[in-house]
């Protein structure tokens, strides 16, 4: 993943990269280790180029879910899940919204 990454940078495709950036994130998550997870996520916010709203709404849920492992933050995660299931409704992405609930079902919220 990291090459894949760096192959991203190299062709200047900033939402790429953003999408690595965000895979990267949730594959730490999966390991369970949380600093590099919210590391990448924080990356792959930053770098996106575009708000498209799938694209938000993408990275919304990831974060959420990131933030959602941790006792400490799962109200934020809580939060960003909000913000991503309002935003999938607003552009009726039914498909993220089925996502975003069986995330909230899964963490107990």
């Amino acid at each position: 993943m990291l090459a894949a990454t760096r192959d991203f940078e190299d062709l200047g495709e900033p939402d790429d990269w953003s999408v690595a950036q965000q895979k990267l994130a949730l594959a730490h998550r999966g390991t369970g280790d949380l600093n590099k997870a919210l590391h990448f996520i924080s990356i792959a916010r930053r770098t996106g180029a575009t708000d498209a709203p799938m694209q938000r709404v993408r990275l919304d849920t990831a974060h959420g879910h990131i933030l959602l492992s941790d006792p400490a933050t799962r109200d934020d995660g809580l939060t960003a899940l909000d913000q991503a299931a309002k935003l999938a409704a607003q552009y009726g992405m039914s498909h993220q919204l089925a996502s975003i609930e069986s995330i909230r079902k899964t963490a107990g919220g």
